[in-house]
């Protein structure tokens, strides 16, 4: 199932949608538990904790990884 990957996408149906996104997240500090149950957060609320901020520059990660998978 496809998604469209914005700042209120959902980490758990990012997850779900993209598994390898996982590699991403986790370079950004989600630990193992959070890829078995997902957090139903927005990408924007995980950004702001783990990255500083940088919603679009995660985004544009997320996108990279999914693109070429």
């Amino acid at each position: 199932m496809a998604i469209d990957i914005h700042r209120d996408t959902t980490v758990r149906d990012l997850l779900t949608a993209y598994p390898a996104a996982f590699d991403v997240l986790a370079s950004h500090g989600m630990c193992q538990s959070c890829k078995d149950d997902p957090p139903p957060v927005p990408i924007h609320h995980f950004a702001m904790k783990h990255c500083g901020g940088e919603v679009d520059r995660l985004i544009e990660e997320v996108k990279a990884v999914v693109a070429s998978g």
